[in-house]
């Protein structure tokens, strides 16, 4: 006698509305179908009492598409337009620190050294993914440093060949004008073994070494 399986033969769940559930999940970044398949079981798992956690996520996820929006000066995530980093006296115009995405702030917020403000790109050049120069929102940085007299732009963009494509087409937009172009350092990490340091990590750790 065959034994009954909560999945068909294709490995897929005999209910279409949960295996709806497991796909649309298994889109999300980082999740295969195992994990997504665990979420979806634990977010149509039937409890006790009132209340249940995929109530509460239905409803976080409306308020979020509801509520939150890209600051139109700079494009960081926000509920409020222009941001508070924006909207901020305290904080260096002067600066203008320039990432990829919004969630490239987050690290610098939470360490709190930096004062100045932020503008984001929304992407990195790729011509093989076929994002070129006008994707990407090079003439409003433009605007936004002459409007704000900025001094200093710093490029914290990643260590890849976009970020590099990026931030060299970025030196050469801005090398005639009256601004100062920084970028992040790159090197080998705090606790970092030597014998297992990638190339081109050795390599710009080398070409920015300093003396002490």
């Amino acid at each position: 006698m065959n034994r009954e399986h909560d999945r068909n033969d294709g490995g897929e769940f005999q209910s279409p509305a949960l295996e709806r559930l497991v796909r649309c999940l298994g889109r999300l970044p980082g999740l295969g179908r195992k994990s997504a398949t665990r979420l979806a079981l634990h977010l149509v798992a039937r409890q006790d009492g009132t209340g249940h956690p995929s109530e509460e996520l239905v409803a976080a996820l409306d308020a979020a598409r509801e509520q939150v929006t890209n600051c139109s000066r700079c494009g960081a995530i926000t509920e409020a337009d222009p941001c508070r980093i924006c909207r901020s006296e305290r904080r260096d115009a002067s600066q203008i620190c320039i990432v990829a995405t919004p969630v490239d702030i987050l690290p610098f917020e939470k360490a709190g050294f930096y004062r100045g403000r932020y503008f984001v790109l929304g992407g990195l050049l790729s011509p093989l993914d076929g994002v070129r120069a006008a994707d990407l929102p090079f003439d409003r940085l433009a605007e936004r440093i002459e409007d704000d007299g900025v001094s200093e732009v710093i490029i914290a963009l990643d260590a890849s060949v976009e970020g590099e494509t990026t931030a060299l087409y970025l030196q050469r937009l801005f090398e005639s004008r009256e601004v100062t172009m920084t970028r992040l350092a790159i090197g080998i990490p705090v606790g970092g073994a030597l014998a297992y340091t990638d190339e081109v990590t050795l390599q710009r750790a080398f070409q920015f070494r300093r003396s002490f």
